[in-house]
């Protein structure tokens, strides 16, 4: 029989279709992942995919091997840049690419595409993208707005979740990034994050939190865990929740100065389209209203307007320290961060 190659754009969105295949109790593909992507990041991610993987650090040079690590899988995952890799030549030897299945299609660029193509033009017989105009998850104000900057209109919402104010920024004014290693850290807006996931604990809330740096998602669990909140599978980087999605989002966005994360639009969409309900943004306004304006976040807090800005007082009956309703927005100026 002929093999199925599925190739994505994220390692994410790959292992999250080898998920699927898992639970509906197909077995029979391999899933090649980088050892970058799988040791160093998210090796917990693939634990119930063992039998499935092959790592790079274990690839084999020769058809032999590579036949012998698939095992005549009828179907092969990778992402759009393992498939352009020569590593893999001998997989691909053993295996040539003859039906190809690109899933998230909308979310690759044109020109990614013609690597691949150029390479497998003279074994591909059948190629398959896979996307949707339409969401089925995003509140419409998110929705439409992402619907606007990102797909040029062309993103449909398709239900009735009309939640009056979904996203909320919380002006964590005092906050500033800080270099960790090789990634960073905001101090700050982990304390602030923290409070909100005590308040959304209490409350009995589906919610999960996100930030972009490795990092900081460490120091969030910390804080979490040092403060009695249930810190296990909640806290993620945004390449780790891709595909996943929470009732409440809290986003830690950490940076202050530079625009880091945020300058790479594509990825900052997978963190803005996470919730169903409601998506809190721990940030620095001044920063949202100086550099990091240009960015999608910054867009984002422009549509909403100042008075989806949490601030002092506002802040402070907002995570349950002033006896107020919840879901009150104001605009004092006293700082609480």
């Amino acid at each position: 029989s002929r093999t199925i190659w599925i190739a994505a754009q994220s390692n994410v969105a790959v292992k999250n279709v080898a998920e699927k295949f898992d639970k509906i109790g197909f077995h029979d593909f391999k899933l090649l992942v980088s050892l970058e992507f799988h040791f160093d990041w998210h090796e917990h991610l693939y634990e119930k995919l063992a039998p499935c993987v092959i790592r790079s650090d274990s690839f084999r040079n020769g058809r032999v091997g590579a036949s012998r690590q698939l095992c005549g899988a009828r179907v092969i995952l990778c992402t759009l840049s393992m498939l352009s890799n020569d590593h893999i030549a001998p997989y691909v030897q053993v295996n040539p690419v003859d039906i190809l299945i690109f899933d998230e299609g909308s979310q690759i660029e044109v020109g990614n595409y013609v690597p691949v193509l150029h390479r497998f033009g003279g074994t591909l017989s059948k190629i398959a993208f896979i996307g949707d105009c339409k969401q089925h998850r995003m509140p419409g104000v998110i929705g439409d707005f992402i619907s606007q900057k990102v797909y040029n209109g062309k993103l449909r919402t398709c239900h009735a979740n009309a939640v009056k104010s979904p996203c909320r920024f919380i002006d964590v004014e005092r906050g500033q990034e800080k270099q960790s290693g090789k990634s960073w850290i905001n101090p700050s807006e982990a304390l602030v994050v923290a409070q909100i996931a005590r308040v959304y604990e209490a409350k009995g809330l589906d919610f999960r939190i996100i930030t972009p740096y490795d990092a900081q998602r460490s120091l969030i669990e910390r804080e979490l865990q040092a403060a009695n909140i249930c810190y296990k599978d909640k806290v993620f980087n945004v390449d780790s929740f891709q595909g996943n999605e929470a009732e409440h989002i809290i986003i830690s966005v950490v940076r202050s100065n530079k625009l880091g994360f945020l300058a790479n639009q594509r990825r900052t969409n997978v963190m803005l389209t996470r919730c169903s309900k409601t998506m809190v943004i721990c940030t620095s306004r001044a920063f949202m209203q100086g550099k990091g304006a240009s960015t999608l976040i910054g867009h984002l807090a422009a549509a909403v307007g100042p008075r989806a800005w949490i601030t002092g007082e506002v802040l402070l009956m907002f995570l349950g320290l002033r006896p107020t309703p919840f879901n009150t927005v104001g605009s004092s100026k006293t700082s609480a961060s």
